[in-house]
């Protein structure tokens, strides 16, 4: 958790409703701090108030900014204003953690057919209209080179089910290294599940009025039901580096060339066949969730809440289990809500 900075990013710092938002989080941050130094408990309030005060530094759109600021700038009290930064982080930060509680499509499925080149590969795998994930997988394979497209490793499976892939791999152990990978959503498949803009119901649907909040109204059509296995949605990563992904460790920005990068540059990320590169939209979203939840404290909470959970058996008598309570009721609907989509 990191306290935030004394003043807005610099491209900002002639906009006065933009100042007067931010100061209103400092003025409660500090008030907060205070208490936490007294032993005071103020629960996740902190967060939450970092949460509002980083979304104005890292919100992916002007317009998300600007939506902010409105919520900070009309809230009625402070007490209102932490609901604000409550609602992002049950409901925009959270969402893409909801793989914390993953049930994993394991690299270990079904075997498919063996072929003797890469190009038969290709050509008998590709999916025009991905409707699971597994045909979501089939296409991101074929346009990452069936490697991982941080660590450059070659998907071991697609390895033993080609021979051309085999022999490749073979020359140079050291150059063709292997692993096992897994097809990974940047908007997660339990995130837009049926969910059409008239339903105002669920968390899935509070996710993307933030998102048309910030300006990306088509999102939520454009990802509607099995959309959301679209190529551009999906990227092919080691089994290490999906995890840090999904726990939002890893994130990828745009250079100036369009090219991706993250903690490893991306090179070569030209399609074999005519398949989308991941949307720098969709994770320019993802990467300003993750430096939200890491800077405000919102995913060290999260890592702490689940190893709580673990080692908790009974609730204290004195309250002090709510918080943790009201977490686990959350994720236990979270984790409800994947199996009803996987089922």
């Amino acid at each position: 958790m990191t306290a935030l900075p004394i003043e807005v990013p610099r491209r900002l710092q002639g906009t006065s409703d933009v100042i007067n938002a931010y100061n209103i989080c400092l003025r409660i941050e500090n008030t907060l701090q205070v208490a936490v130094d007294k032993g005071e408990g103020v629960g996740k309030n902190v967060i939450y108030i970092r949460i509002l005060g980083y979304l104005l530094h890292h919100a992916p759109s002007d317009q998300g900014v600007q939506h902010v600021v409105n919520e900070i700038v009309s809230a009625e009290g402070d007490f209102a204003l932490l609901e604000v930064g409550k609602n992002y982080f049950n409901h925009y930060i959270r969402p893409f953690l909801v793989n914390r509680s993953r049930i994993l499509r394991s690299s270990y499925e079904e075997s498919p057919p063996s072929f003797d080149t890469i190009s038969e590969m290709t050509n008998r795998t590709f999916v025009a209209s991905p409707q699971s994930h597994a045909a979501a997988k089939s296409n991101a394979l074929i346009r990452d080179g069936y490697r991982c497209v941080v660590t450059k490793e070659y998907d071991l499976k697609s390895i033993r089910n080609n021979l051309e892939l085999e022999q490749l791999a073979a020359m140079n152990p050291k150059l063709y290294p292997t692993t096992y990978t897994q097809c990974t959503h940047i908007f997660s498949e339990s995130i837009n599940y049926k969910i059409s803009k008239d339903e105002k119901l669920g968390d899935a649907a509070k996710f993307w009025t933030i998102m048309e909040h910030f300006g990306y109204t088509s999102l939520p059509s454009d990802l509607n039901g099995p959309n959301i296995h679209r190529s551009e949605n999906v990227i092919t990563l080691g089994a290490e580096v999906h995890m840090r992904f999904d726990d939002l460790e890893l994130w990828f920005v745009a250079t100036p060339t369009r090219e991706l990068s993250g903690i490893c540059r991306i090179h070569d990320l030209r399609p074999p066949v005519n398949l989308p590169v991941p949307s720098p939209t969709y994770l320019e979203i993802h990467a300003a969730c993750a430096k939200i939840g890491h800077l405000s404290g919102a995913t060290e909470y999260i890592d702490r809440f689940y190893g709580e959970v673990e080692g908790s058996t009974v609730l204290a008598p004195d309250g002090a289990s709510a918080s943790l309570l009201e977490d686990a009721i959350f994720e236990l609907q979270a984790r409800a809500y994947q199996r009803a989509i996987i089922e």
